[in-house]
């Protein structure tokens, strides 16, 4: 009983198939474990960047020192995680003068690209917002000044 026979031309079709799927498979899966590092990053500045405005804002001693304070923390807590603050949407409110025993409320907002190549960046418009909310109680005994 003779063994398996090969077909001439065979030789190195293993490699070739190996490729084909690498191609098919893997080149999709890096992408999109890129794009959900990149939601995940984009997760952890949000948050941070809502609850840090928060704190800073309750602290503040004016609504104008606030609306500073705000955007400072927003853009260290984007810069802390790799990420440009300048397409960040943010929107704070508090009581009116900002009494002591008030509330600060915080919202950021910040659009991933799902749709991007490796070395390219985005491809389209296609993007997803990341939010985060935060509410600071104003502290009725800390001094703000």
């Amino acid at each position: 009983m003779a063994g398996p026979q090969r077909v001439a031309g065979e030789a190195g079709m293993a490699l070739v198939e190996t490729l084909l799927v690498a191609v098919v498979f893997i080149v999709p899966l890096i992408g999109v474990l890129g794009v959900l590092s990149d939601l995940h990053r984009g997760a952890l500045a949000v948050s941070a960047a809502a609850r840090e405005a928060g704190f800073e804002a309750a602290r503040s001693g004016s609504a104008a020192q606030a609306d500073l304070v705000v955007d400072a923390a927003v853009d260290v807590a984007f810069s802390d995680h790799g990420i440009d603050a300048r397409s960040a949407d943010v929107r704070w409110t508090g009581a009116p003068g900002l009494d002591r025993g008030g509330v600060i409320e915080v919202e950021v907002a910040y659009p991933i690209e799902v749709l991007q190549l490796p070395f390219m960046g985005g491809v389209s418009e296609s993007r997803v917002w990341v939010k985060a909310r935060h509410v600071a109680r104003i502290d009725p005994y800390m001094s703000r000044e």
